[in-house]
């Protein structure tokens, strides 16, 4: 791409509408297009991970789409930009008219993939890269169009907004801001609201609307500045600043510098926001709400740094001194930053979990103070790179259309980058230091080219100077594992899904996911709960030949086939592949279950893999899921017991399991009124753990089939006199589970309640919530007549 160096030409004739137009409906319009873009982003993910899996590769191929559309649509913006301003402005228009209707066409994909999908999965090409490579192209052809055009209307309204060079920077750079921030906005109601209130359709169908009306009222502004007069030149353009006008010359070369710097700036965001991502969810246990608010905190403070551009970039007399400048106090700012990250996490209540709503006003500070001062600056880069780019105002489209297209391919590929090189090469901690030392590369290699004589090497060698300080001290080292005073590391892995670790305590082996939430033990307790969540289901069905499990974790569950030899094949399906390299330690616990022969061990998502196979089980057993992880959530919907019912044998059993004081009573009820619809032959049985916190096992019989278990075999309500299952009471069944939440909401992909609602509960849970949780599996164990003993004993 061919950029103009600072010693070109003067600008040539230019072109405005007379009399001015009124800018300020532009702006407001684009705030808006920045909303909708995000809500949709959120929405596809959601929908697409319902047909690929909510796995990390699986959503990575999903953004990589996304923002390939985007990219396409920046150069075709660029190209198309070089008519007239108002022209421009009808371009616009009808790019926001093109985005609503491309958005609906996404949800008509949807569905045609949903039918299609198992075939394709069941084919050659589901297995390994095939399958990623498949997915690629489906999510491409569905998103592109609509995404195209959402990255058309940047560099037309570009076009649109500049009249001459001089203000470029003000303009481009406040438009960009504004729209960051109502991307911004658009995450955090999409990640707080929209999915509960409306639901996912709706939510689309929201943003559509208003992506057309926004399209409508370009067209009234494009025909108000064409009533306006016609376009008539201005002799010479308009002068820029004398400040810039002296700006010191770069050289030919320069016209490398601009792609290049675009490049660095998305790629490295990107990659930032997936390790940081990652480094803070090593601080708190992520939720819906957590996650959408970090990725909000993200973005404002990326708005912060092109406002700033808006603010003064007009006025410089070298605009790439700032590029410079911006590059190595980022890069400074995010060597230190894991440092930050460390002593705030010291300083704060375990995960930082205020109480009520006070966590996500102590999670936006705590973002802020992590991400922002690495953020802003970087944010910088990219809106200065326009500036120093297009020095003539026609130019203005094609040039910020050009560069922003670089940015964005490199952002795929940073994102990509992120997630499956730098974090399973680095970790966060080395990843985080390997970004910022790119924007120190970068900050050297411009003040390299834009400056001259002793000023070049006084600031080159001060720049390496701090940076090669900061490495030595090395302020990212060492994070991310909160160890007790008697808790030692035995494995350790950060991989693109999660990080893993095995840790030894006195009682036994413990095995953490992303630090935060314990997946399993091999204590003495812990192993008898989690073997009989195994064995609960086996026993029930008369002759279990073939099972599934849907989480392997420590493998204590799964290990529970050792007990029955008539057991054929067992597929064990774990979404994080560090998990089962995890496993593998506690071989002594589980009996070395993995290296049974019957196991198939699957690297999936297990709903997903349901979904997509043909094979039917005798028992399918669903582990503990934490219900307002991003995602988890699907695993308690309607569709997703359907699901299950059709992979389930005739008189096949799901066993699904529910840590009650991770719910509300009204939550419990919702998840009861889903799985009964699904499994109207249902069962409810408790299983009592330490400190009284009680485990539930929702258990499904699917119809048909021949001799089967008649409940409670006995006369006190246990399953056996065995220890581990005499822990296990039977509660109610079907009737008594469908006339207590009859009336409940129901919980479906569209309307994910539990995933949200969880969330809200653990953020403010109820006083005496878990005692009366007791008092109800009491009340409903005596209404329906059962022999068990009182659950709240």
């Amino acid at each position: 791409m061919a950029i103009p160096a600072a010693t070109d030409s003067a600008p040539r004739e230019q072109v405005h509408p007379a009399p001015g137009p009124a800018l300020a409906p532009l702006y407001a319009l684009f705030v808006a297009s920045g909303l909708t873009a995000l809500v949709y982003e959120v929405m596809w993910m959601r929908s697409f991970s319902l047909v690929f899996g909510s796995s990390t590769r699986a959503a990575s191929v999903v953004l990589a789409s996304f923002f390939s559309g985007m990219a396409i649509g920046n150069l075709l913006g660029g190209r198309l930009a070089r008519r007239s301003r108002s022209g421009a402005l009808l371009g616009y228009a009808l790019a926001e008219l093109a985005i609503a209707a491309g958005a609906l066409l996404v949800l008509a994909w949807l569905a045609v993939y949903r039918a299609g999908y198992p075939a394709l999965y069941q084919s050659r090409l589901g297995t390994g890269p095939g399958l990623t490579a498949l997915q690629l192209l489906l999510a491409f052809a569905a998103m592109a169009p609509p995404c195209a055009a959402m990255g058309a209307t940047l560099p037309l309204i570009s076009h649109a907004l500049v009249s001459h060079a001089g203000h470029l920077g003000r303009r481009v750079g406040g438009v960009y801001a504004l729209n960051t921030l109502g991307a911004a906005a658009g995450v955090l109601l999409s990640g707080f609201l929209l999915p509960v209130w409306i639901g996912t359709r709706a939510s689309v169908y929201l943003a559509a609307w208003v992506n057309a009306a926004v399209g409508a009222a370009a067209l009234l502004l494009w025909w108000l500045w064409r009533r306006a007069g016609p376009e008539r030149p201005v002799p010479g353009g308009a002068p820029a600043p004398p400040r810039q006008a002296a700006a010191a010359p770069i050289g030919r070369d320069a016209v490398l510098l601009a792609p290049l710097a675009a490049a660095v700036s998305g790629f490295g965001t990107l990659a930032l926001e997936v390790l940081y991502t990652r480094l803070i969810a090593n601080a708190v246990d992520v939720s819906v709400y957590s996650f959408a608010l970090m990725l909000g905190t993200f973005m404002v403070a990326l708005a912060l740094g092109s406002a700033l551009v808006a603010l003064v970039v007009d006025r410089l007399r070298s605009p790439w001194l700032l590029v410079a400048w911006a590059s190595a106090l980022g890069a400074a700012a995010i060597l230190v930053s894991p440092s930050i990250f460390t002593w705030v996490r010291e300083r704060s209540p375990t995960g930082g979990l205020y109480p009520g709503w006070g966590h996500l006003a102590w999670l936006a500070g705590f973002g802020m103070l992590v991400m922002g001062p690495a953020v802003v600056p970087i944010g910088v880069i990219l809106p200065t790179v326009w500036k120093t780019a297009a020095r003539r105002a026609e130019d203005a489209g094609r040039r910020i259309g050009g560069l922003t297209g670089i940015n964005t391919l490199a952002a795929v590929a940073g994102s990509l980058a992120g997630g499956f090189l730098i974090l399973p090469a680095l970790g966060v901690s080395g990843g985080i230091a390997a970004i910022g030392l790119l924007y120190g590369a970068l900050a050297l290699l411009v003040l390299l080219r834009v400056t001259t004589g002793a000023r070049r090497w006084v600031a080159c060698a001060a720049l390496a100077a701090g940076l090669a300080a900061l490495a030595s001290v090395r302020p990212w080292r060492a994070l991310p594992l909160d160890l007790a005073p008697q808790e030692r590391l035995v494995e350790y892995r950060e991989g693109d899904s999660a990080t893993v670790a095995v840790t030894r305590e006195p009682r036994g082996l413990v095995l953490r996911l992303n630090n935060f939430y314990v997946l399993g033990s091999s204590r003495p307790g812990g192993i008898v709960v989690h073997r009989s969540q195994g064995q609960l289901g086996l026993l029930l069905h008369p002759d279990p030949r073939d099972v599934a499990f849907i989480g392997v974790a420590t493998g204590l569950s799964l290990s529970a086939i050792k007990d029955f030899p008539a057991v054929r094949t067992a597929v064990a399906m774990e979404l994080v592949p560090g998990v089962i390299e995890a496993a593998s330690a506690f071989a002594r616990a589980n009996r070395d279950v993995l290296r049974d022969p019957r196991v198939e061990i699957l690297v999936a998502d297990g709903r997903n893999h349901l979904f997509g196979t043909d094979r039917r089980f005798d028992v399918i057993i669903g582990d503990l899921f934490v219900p307002w992880h991003p995602g988890t959530g699907n695993l308690y919907t309607a569709e997703h017991f359907r699901i299950v019912a059709d992979r389930l044998k005739a008189g096949g059993l799901v066993v699904q399991w529910l840590q009650a004081d991770q719910l509300s009573i009204e939550e419990l009820r919702i998840i009861v009124a889903t799985f009964t619809d699904a499994f109207p032959d249902a069962q409810l049985w408790l299983n009592r753990i330490q400190e009284g916190r009680p485990l539930l096992a929702l258990v499904g019989r699917a119809p048909g089939g021949g001799e089967r278990s008649a409940g409670p075999p006995g006369p006190d309500g246990r399953l056996a006199a065995d220890p581990p299952l005499s822990r296990i009471t039977f509660v109610c069944d079907g009737p008594a589970l469908r006339r207590w939440a009859a009336s409940a909401p129901r919980n479906t992909d569209d309307h994910p309640i539990i995933e949200f609602s969880a969330a809200a509960t653990r953020l403010d849970r109820p006083a005496g919530e878990q005692r009366r949780m007791l008092a109800l599996l009491a009340r409903l164990a005596r209404e329906a007549g059962s022999a068990g003993a009182d659950p709240a004993g």
